[in-house]
């Protein structure tokens, strides 16, 4: 019986660190990327057991250095202090990799804030966050830059 025991008390341990081992290594930096983007959106948010990710998309570009850039793109959407849900905002998680995947590092997570959005796009121009964030990070071929709005004819 104290084998048995034994046996469960060693071998336990050794299956949840090769498990996340073989995790890390099946997910790779783009997976540490996401793990790294949702843990920084969680901890932003007034309610983090409600947040849904709407829209989330991946873009990698060549960095210098022998480095590759590792973005996480999405629109989030989470319960606000009074219950309801706020409709989204973009996020926008920059990381970077290696190109032999030894090296990681999450940079920077940045959430739109809305109003000065809603600004911005009144006067006709870019938010800072579409500027600074979005149309560098988030565009591929997949993904087209965002323009500067159109003014209405009545305010120009």
């Amino acid at each position: 019986m104290k084998k048995i025991i034994l046996s469960v008390v060693v071998a336990a341990p050794l299956v949840l660190v090769a498990g996340f081992w073989v995790r890390n290594k099946v997910v790779g930096p783009v997976g540490w990327a996401q793990d790294d983007a949702e843990k920084a959106l969680r901890l932003q948010l007034k309610d983090p057991d409600s947040m849904v990710i709407r829209s989330s998309f991946v873009v990698q570009k060549p960095g210098g250095d022998g480095v590759k850039d590792i973005n996480v793109c999405c629109i989030v959407d989470a319960k606000n202090s009074f219950g309801g849900y706020t409709g989204g905002v973009r996020f926008v998680s920059h990381s970077w990799a290696d190109n032999a995947d030894t090296t990681f590092q999450t940079v920077s997570t940045n959430v739109e804030d809305p109003a000065e959005s809603e600004t911005a796009h009144r006067i006709g121009m870019l938010s800072g966050f579409e500027k600074a964030y979005w149309n560098d990070y988030c565009v591929d071929a997949k993904h087209p830059e965002i323009a500067p709005p159109q003014m209405p004819v009545e305010a120009q």
